[in-house]
């Protein structure tokens, strides 16, 4: 029986380099599989923060322009720019109405509202 197995060994001694290259190939493969990844999701966090300043830059400046809507509707009505001021006023009462119960929502609305009818002849609040 060991005569049939000997010419066996010499096929298996060249097994062994050709699986050893196979390994290190592979564990080449999934520590570069694990960089990319990693990388990756480095990438996405970067993206995510960019994202939340970006949405946060957003909201500062649409809280900005509802604050400053008062003297923008005032100046419109006294220019004579009636319906620029009716969609700008449209505009803010929805986002005022979302705001409802923020603090100082309340004031900017009277302060548009008081703006929108000084100096208008006819009731569009």
């Amino acid at each position: 029986m060991r005569t049939h197995m000997d010419p066996l060994i010499p096929t298996t001694s060249t097994l062994e380099p050709a699986i050893a290259h196979i390994a290190e190939t592979a564990v080449s493969l999934a520590e570069s599989l694990q960089g990319r990844s990693g990388q990756g999701e480095e990438e996405a966090r970067e993206r995510e923060d960019d994202d939340a300043v970006q949405m946060k830059r957003r909201q500062r400046e649409t809280v900005q322009w509802v604050l400053a809507a008062p003297s923008r509707l005032k100046d419109l009505v006294e220019g004579g720019q009636r319906q620029k001021a009716d969609e700008d006023w449209a505009e803010v009462r929805e986002l005022l109405g979302k705001w409802e119960g923020v603090e100082g929502a309340g004031e900017v609305k009277g302060q548009c509202l008081r703006a929108m009818h000084e100096g208008a002849p006819n009731d569009a609040g």
